[in-house]
């Protein structure tokens, strides 16, 4: 197999990398007519499938720090897309919930990220794109190697 420029022994990170840039472009341009940004997307495609959940389960499922989600909701909020409300079992938490307009907006995301993804794998033969997506959702799902490293041996004071 003739090796690409792109893709010398050990670079699958820069290819994954430059995917990843290629699909959020083409994410956004469908997103844009709809005026909302990729994190905004996210946020609610994550919503749309987990339902109300608190903004510490959004970070964790969206790979998010604190302050981004707490942007990105403040902003679905002033939208009306989103909406805080008390959790239903600790008080000290707001659950996330999207509004009927977060909803109707939902569908043509939905719509839009279709579209990016078809647009995206039209060069792959319809039976290398279940490859890709089974190796993807694979790769995606295995377990992080640094998460079983353990930590180097701290100095005692």
């Amino acid at each position: 197999m003739e090796s690409h420029p792109l893709s010398p022994p050990g670079s699958i990170g820069l290819l994954l990398r430059l995917a990843h840039r290629r699909a959020a472009r083409a994410f956004a341009a469908q997103l844009q007519p709809l005026g909302i940004d990729n994190r905004q997307a996210g946020v609610l495609l994550q919503l749309g499938q987990a339902g109300p959940v608190t903004q510490r389960r959004l970070i964790d499922l969206m790979g998010s720090d604190k302050s981004t989600m707490v942007r990105t909701v403040d902003e679905l909020e002033a939208h009306g897309l989103a909406r805080r409300m008390p959790h239903p079992r600790d008080r000290r938490a707001h659950a996330v919930e999207l509004t009927p307009a977060g909803r109707e907006l939902l569908a043509r995301v939905r719509a839009g990220a279709d579209r990016a993804g078809s647009d995206l794998l039209d060069c792959l033969e319809p039976e290398q794109q279940r490859q890709l997506h089974a190796l993807l959702t694979r790769f995606a799902q295995a377990p992080d190697p640094a998460d079983s490293r353990e930590l180097p041996d701290q100095p005692s004071s």
